[in-house]
């Protein structure tokens, strides 16, 4: 159920009727907020827009600086807060239950837009077919002082429009700081769709990207239109070594789920072989948690699936029943885990220049935790504006 939230904002200065909705969760980003915010701000548009910033009761100084630019930019800026931290679903929901704007444009308050032609571009696709349900685009790699580590992470074809699927979105190739779509579906998506439903993975983009996916035609263009930063405190992110593998056994149910309800570009078979996938990467690291009866029934997810369980499999769940959290072999296997992180951080960072080995995890370089996660699909050819067509149901 919503919670009661306090709103700040001046509607005899505020547009009566945005075209889009710029949505900013944030929370504990002071160090980075302003750089979110001025993004928004130099966006040259030819329609009227808002900003709503959801914060989620900071315990820095965010508030203070979301308050600052509502004051001093009253004609565009909203701020959504309480008094007490409801968590990042139920910050989410609110602003898109806020938001007046046809589309939906997403920045959170660690990530930035360093382009200002990034909303212009995107809303001219959406404006030209109703059948297209949501535009992304590349985007670039920043750390936590702003220093760029990759450029144009999809290294596209700077010619033509791309079209996107399901393949897509499971690989981590859609980016929320990149993306515009039709609020209406966001909206209805998180009422309705059992993969939407809140707090039950930890993340609330890609099950909108999902549903969006299945309404209409997502595009991508191939300029990096936003900055994803590398921040320490991000909920995708985590640092904690136990903490990463419960995200990866999250991520990975999520992708066994949404693959009972909709299927690949290649087909059934092709669906059916990464559920399987997914269940055995959930295995594995439900195993590295000690969680020996969650392990017990991915084996039995296996079998369900019509796959052969490894006899590495039958170990990990032994290895998992003589080390579960609370004996002395469970914290032996904590320690073990959290050593073999530690060296691994140590190897990346002497690869690395100094200004930015400690922004990077040990397992991807790139800071998607969910892209081992799934097979990346093969990027259509480019469409033109006049030849949209509709996703494969």
């Amino acid at each position: 159920m919503a919670q009661a939230y306090i709103e700040h904002s001046d509607w005899d200065h505020l547009p009566s009727e945005p075209l889009v909705t710029v949505a900013m969760p944030t929370y504990n980003h002071e160090r980075y907020l302003r750089d979110a915010i001025e993004g928004v701000l130099a966006q040259q548009t030819d329609f009227p827009f808002e900003l709503i910033i959801g914060e989620d009761a900071s315990t820095d100084g965010s508030r203070a600086i979301a308050l600052e630019y509502w004051r001093s930019h009253p004609h565009l800026v909203r701020v959504i807060t309480a008094d007490r931290n409801v968590g990042m679903h139920e910050n989410d929901a609110r602003i898109l239950n806020a938001a007046r704007g046809r589309y939906l444009a997403f920045c959170e308050g660690d990530d930035c837009w360093h382009r200002p032609d990034k909303l212009q571009a995107q809303v001219r696709l959406l404006e030209s077919d109703a059948r297209i349900a949501l535009v992304c685009s590349s985007w670039r790699i920043i750390s936590e002082e702003g220093a760029v580590l990759i450029s144009n992470v999809l290294r596209l074809p700077n010619h033509g429009v791309y079209q996107f699927g399901l393949d897509e979105i499971l690989a981590g190739k859609v980016k929320t700081v990149t993306v515009c779509l039709r609020t209406g579906l966001a909206q209805t998506a998180l009422k309705e769709s059992p993969l939407c439903k809140p707090g039950l993975y930890p993340f609330g983009d890609a099950p909108l990207w999902v549903e969006a996916s299945r309404q209409g035609t997502c595009l991508c263009l191939p300029m990096e239109f936003g900055s994803y930063r590398l921040s320490s405190n991000s909920a995708t992110r985590p640092r904690e070594i136990m903490n990463i593998y419960r995200f990866i056994a999250d991520a990975s149910a999520f992708d066994r789920a949404v693959l009972g309800h909709y299927c690949l570009r290649a087909g059934p078979r092709a669906s059916l072989e990464m559920r399987v996938r997914a269940t055995r990467r959930r295995l594995r690291a439900l195993a590295f948690l000690g969680e020996a009866t969650q392990v017990r029934e991915e084996l039995h997810w296996l079998l369900q699936l019509g796959a052969r369980i490894h006899f590495g499999e039958y170990l990990l769940y032994w290895g998992a029943m003589i080390s579960r959290p609370g004996t002395w072999s469970g914290a032996l296997r904590k320690w073990g885990l959290l050593r073999w992180q530690a060296s691994a951080r140590w190897k990346r960072q002497q690869r690395l220049p100094a200004a930015h080995a400690d922004s990077l995890r040990p397992f991807d370089s790139a800071g998607d935790l969910r892209k081992p996660a799934a097979t990346s699909g093969q990027i259509t050819c480019p469409l033109h504006a006049d030849s949209t067509q509709q996703p494969e149901n």
